[in-house]
């Protein structure tokens, strides 16, 4: 049946975003109808430097409208504005796959320590965990009359779905964030198999090259080898979530006659994603790679060692001690984009040689420690016991590796073309590269820019 065939049963079915529409950050989309309203995500826009979040503009004043939440993933700029629904009106379900609601809760507690109540208080995040439904990858839930969705493995990160709504009979699939790659962890995006009336797809990348895995993994652990060898040190600022799982099971299946010191919120990430190494949420390789190892994580290997109060009794005195050590080692270690953190004692010390190595394996945000080593800053304001800055010089050499969380152009031309998409609207990424993807969909559909706050009628 064609979608002017089928009737509406309670008017037009209308989208429209409140951030993530023409950027990256802040994700924030509400499908509605005269009788119904959900909101997909609701995250915060990570800005440089101290400046403060960003919630997105104009949502807190409909969240009493709504009938239920939906969240794709973890990433804060997916969901770190979401507590504040409980605390303006809300008082329904919120839904996201199991791995995602104990990630969140771990990024939320994080918030809070670095923005207080701003957004929102302890009680919002509470409550929202409270009433938050978790579902497995394939199971079909209705959220209100009429309305069921299915959560799709979207090979981002750990738990993160693609969601297939079913409005009336009507079907959506809103892709979050989607990787098409094949990684250590994923093994790319799963296409559903339904036909979809209309795609709402990320375009971060835009019609930017994607390297395979393989490729970048090659050189990655080559360099860092290198260094090693010749008796330096390699640093790599990561990311907690996603990317520190990935590069550390590529680097313990390569890298065994060297210490790898694992430092920051990416201990707490490897805990959770240990608890869900099965083949419901990771790739059937890693897990044939565990079975033929005998091991239970990629994480643990003797060589690996965690600098937390468990294993030394004061982790800030141990920093300073592997800084002045002589050893060749390996610290991965969070800021992914270098902003204060663990990081900045290991690289008081690492950055001082330049037979020393600091990748960078992740977006860098204009503005940011990270940003400015790209742009050749050859010094940068690093925290001193916590309360200090000081300029450091920074003689390292710097290497940057084209990882990449998000699908290639390629990857989207795929998915509308397999799903028979008959509309596509393009969010999460400027407007330049939604409009390079548009100009390479050719299979007949209309693919469509979100614009902030601007209703686009999906169904009349």
């Amino acid at each position: 049946m064609k979608i002017n065939e089928r009737k509406l049963k309670n008017g037009q079915i209308k989208l429209t975003g409140y951030g993530a529409s023409a950027e990256v950050g802040r994700s924030a989309f509400v499908i509605e109808d005269d009788k119904r309203r959900v909101l997909i995500e609701c995250g915060l826009k990570i800005m440089p430097g101290d400046e403060p979040t960003l919630a997105p503009d104009g949502i807190k004043e409909r969240f009493h409208e709504l009938d239920a939440v939906l969240l794709s993933h973890a990433h804060v700029d997916h969901s770190g504005y979401l507590p504040a629904l409980w605390e303006n009106g809300y008082f329904g379900k919120l839904y996201m796959t199991r791995p995602t609601l104990e990630i969140v809760q771990v990024l939320w507690l994080d918030h809070l320590k670095i923005e207080g109540n701003r957004h929102w208080s302890t009680s919002g995040m509470h409550r929202a965990i409270s009433n938050t439904v978790t579902v497995d990858y394939h199971q079909e839930i209705e959220i209100t009359e009429g309305i069921s969705i299915k959560y799709i493995n979207a090979g981002h990160i750990l738990g993160s779905g693609m969601i297939l709504i079913d409005w009336d009979g009507y079907k959506i699939l809103f892709t979050g964030d989607i990787n098409d790659k094949i990684t250590p962890l994923f093994d790319g995006f799963e296409i559903p198999e339904d036909e979809i009336d209309v795609l709402i797809t990320e375009s971060t990348n835009g019609c930017r090259e994607v390297i395979e895995r393989e490729t970048i993994n090659s050189e990655f652990i080559a360099d860092v080898r290198r260094t090693l060898d010749l008796g330096n040190k390699v640093i790599i600022p990561c990311f907690a979530l996603g990317r520190s799982q990935e590069l550390l099971t590529v680097l313990t299946e390569h890298i065994r006659d060297y210490p790898i010191y694992v430092d920051g919120m990416i201990k707490i990430m490897n805990q959770i994603t240990e608890k869900y190494l099965s083949e419901k949420w990771v790739s059937n390789s890693l897990i044939t790679r565990m079975k033929n190892e005998g091991i239970y994580s990629p994480f643990r290997y003797e060589n690996v060692i965690e600098i937390s109060k468990d294993n030394f009794e004061n982790t800030h005195d141990f920093r300073k001690y592997l800084g002045k050590s002589k050893d060749p080692v390996i610290i991965l270690t969070t800021s992914g984009m270098m902003e204060p953190s663990p990081l900045h004692t290991h690289l008081r010390y690492a950055a001082k040689s330049n037979k020393n190595l600091i990748t960078v394996v992740g977006y860098q945000a204009e503005g940011t420690r990270g940003r400015d080593l790209l742009n050749g800053a050859k010094s940068i304001p690093l925290s001193i016991d916590w309360n200090r800055e000081e300029m450091v010089s920074i003689n390292a050499k710097i290497k940057r590796f084209h990882y990449s969380g998000h699908t290639s152009v390629q990857g989207i031309k795929n998915l509308a073309k397999t799903i028979n998409a008959k509309q596509i609207y393009m969010i999460h990424g400027d407007q330049k590269e939604q409009d390079d993807i548009r100009e390479e969909l050719s299979n007949g559909v209309v693919p469509k820019t979100l614009m902030p706050k601007k209703s686009e009628v999906l169904f009349d």
